[in-house]
């Protein structure tokens, strides 16, 4: 998952609205002017400076000193000026963002990181998925406020000319019949719990189990002999699994036992083990009414970036885009 850049793409999704924009002729891309201020791309209504050019890039993990910054620059380019043209389109029109609406903003994306974060089987809340994604990006909420407040107008553009652009109910079930298997198939999984004895703690490990099927407390003997501080302090749990999630011999094990069977000592690289499986959940397929939403709104997305793009290229048309040399776009070169 990806913030920064996710500011300057999620917002290029939609679509398309022939405007005839009045204004002057734009300015030529100035060459002459050795600094962040030169003006590298001009249109109608707006530019792109060396400086806003150098944020893109290093957005994308380039620098200016990097042999393939020009290489890069050129391909970013359509990106850079699209939104750009979307921001001079907002600003023509008096398309304002207010601090309700950015915290609106951030709401969704938490839903949203969420949403994703369980589809891929991690038991968390909107706001632990949300801090994972913070920190994973190394981005901090205040810099993801600033991100949304400057490119939410964008966002507002491509609703205005593209927000109509829904999938009809045969494409979403047809999407579904087709990716049914590969992406809303949830593998079977054993949710265990555990305690683990160190490698020379055999036969305390035997002692332990022979507690457990005499009626010992699993949780109450995970929490005073388990050597796995990160589970001995939940009673040994562990959660649930799916295959290629732990060792291959606690694996095996754990996939070999019936619900409720006090399993070991099994032997790993970590000391050994006594489990106990305490529920199976077998391989299931989600059904498409529970998906439904998901499906509608990445084909929505699809189909508003299609028109966004093609509105996008109409406008630049319009606004008589014109590049400095060596700036412009591979098919414009």
């Amino acid at each position: 998952m990806f913030f920064g850049n996710r500011m300057l793409c999620v917002y290029l999704l939609v679509g398309v609205a022939i405007l005839v924009l009045v204004g002057c002729a734009p300015a030529e891309p100035v060459a002459n002017v050795d600094s962040q201020a030169r003006k590298v791309v001009t249109f109608e209504g707006g530019d792109v400076t060396q400086g806003e050019l150098d944020e893109f890039a290093e957005q994308a993990g380039v620098s200016k000193d990097d042999p393939q910054y020009q290489a890069t620059v050129q391909q970013i380019m359509p990106q850079i000026v699209s939104v750009e043209i979307a921001k001079a389109y907002a600003q023509e029109h008096n398309i304002t963002v207010s601090d309700k609406e950015v915290d609106q903003e951030l709401t969704k994306l938490k839903e949203q990181v969420g949403d994703q974060a369980r589809s891929s089987g991690q038991d968390v809340s909107n706001q632990e998925a949300y801090e994972q994604a913070l920190k994973q990006n190394n981005i901090t909420e205040e810099q993801l406020r600033e991100d949304i407040r400057e490119n939410l107008p964008v966002q507002k553009v491509q609703q205005r000319v593209a927000g109509d652009a829904e999938p009809s109910d045969e494409e979403i079930q047809n999407y579904y019949e087709k990716n049914k298997e590969a992406q809303f198939m949830t593998p079977e999984q054993r949710c265990v719990r555990h305690i683990l004895f160190n490698k020379d703690q055999k036969e305390k490990a035997e002692d332990v189990k022979q507690q457990l099927e005499d009626g010992g407390d699993f949780a109450k003997l995970a929490k005073e002999y388990s050597q796995d501080p990160g589970s001995a302090a939940n009673g040994g749990d562990l959660g649930c699994l799916g295959k290629g999630e732990t060792v291959p011999e606690f694996e095996q094990a754990a996939f070999g036992a019936e619900q409720g069977e006090i399993v070991g000592p099994v032997q790993t690289e970590f000391g050994y083990h006594i489990l106990e499986v305490t529920d199976v959940k077998p391989e299931q397929t989600r059904s498409l009414q529970e998906v439904e939403s998901q499906i509608r709104s990445q084909l929505a997305t699809e189909k508003q970036s299609e028109k966004f793009n093609n509105w996008i290229e109409e406008q630049k048309k319009k606004r008589d885009v014109k590049y400095l040399k060596g700036y412009e776009p591979p098919d414009q070169g």
